[in-house]
C-alpha cells in the first residue's frame, strides 16, 4: 500500500512538472485568455517556482515518505494544499474545473487530487506496526 502511495505522490508531482513546463506553450496555443492572466502561469518566474516545488515534491516522495518518516507527508501535504488553495483564488478557470465542457485547470486539480490520494496511502496506508 505504501509503494502504490508513493508512486502516486511522485506521479501527482511529475503532473505538476509537466503543467508548469508547458504552459509557455500554452499560453502560445491560447492567445484569446488575455496577457495578463497568462503572464500569471507562463512567465518564466511562476514557472521555475512551480518546477522546483515539484522537484523538491518528488524527492520528498522518493527519500522520506518511501522510509515512511510522517514529517515529510504532512510538509508534501502542506505544499500541495497551498498550491491548490492559491490557484484556487488566483485562477477563476479553477472554479468551473467540475464542468467537463469547460476549460479551466484539471491538469493542475488532477495532479493534487493524486498527489493527496498518494500521501494518504503513503503516510497513512502502514501497519499498525510502523512497517
Amino acid at each position: 500500500m505504501q509503494k502504490a502511495g508513493v508512486g502516486l505522490v511522485a506521479a501527482g508531482y511529475v503532473l505538476l512538472l509537466y503543467t508548469s513546463l508547458a504552459a509557455p506553450a500554452y499560453a502560445r496555443a491560447h492567445p484569446q485568455l488575455g496577457p495578463a492572466m497568462l503572464a500569471e502561469y507562463a512567465a518564466p518566474w511562476p514557472v521555475a517556482l512551480a518546477c522546483a516545488l515539484a522537484m523538491v515534491g518528488i524527492a520528498l516522495a522518493l527519500i522520506p515518505i518511501r522510509r515512511g518518516e510522517l514529517w515529510a507527508v504532512w510538509t508534501s501535504l502542506a505544499a500541495l494544499i497551498i498550491l491548490l488553495i492559491v490557484r484556487i483564488a488566483t485562477d477563476p478557470r479553477c472554479l468551473v474545473v467540475l464542468d467537463p465542457h469547460q476549460h479551466g485547470c484539471h491538469t493542475f486539480t488532477i495532479a493534487i487530487v493524486i498527489g493527496i490520494a498518494g500521501l494518504g496511502l503513503a503516510g497513512f496506508g502502514r501497519s499498525s506496526t510502523g512497517k
